[in-house]
């Protein structure tokens, strides 16, 4: 399993600028072949900070996730406002425990 989380700073107004394009990534990229969790979250203390977080079968289904349509509409709205600090990382694994459900 690939396990995409990050962060990204972004200013709180533009964030609401691109707020439909987010949405249509988190719900087009959720229904991708391969695709296991797909979500962007406003940090509730920093405003303008923005968590990801994706699942992906494998690293085959993320490389086919960034070469697909709607990756380039989003990417096309991010160029439209002002990004500041970033990480975003990769990482894979096949152990998973769960630590708490309902």
């Amino acid at each position: 399993m690939i396990m995409v989380q990050g962060w990204v700073e972004i200013a709180e107004q533009d964030f609401a600028t691109i707020r439909p394009a987010v949405a249509d990534m988190m719900k087009t990229s959720a229904s991708e072949p391969g695709c296991l969790h797909y979500s962007f979250s406003q940090d509730a203390a920093r405003p303008d900070l923005f968590h990801i977080v994706e699942r992906w079968k494998s690293e085959a289904d993320l490389n086919a996730h960034f070469q697909t349509e709607h990756m380039a509409r989003f990417n096309a709205a991010l160029a439209s406002v002002k990004i500041g600090k970033m990480d975003v990382r990769m990482y894979e694994g096949e152990e998973v425990r769960v630590m708490m459900q309902s």
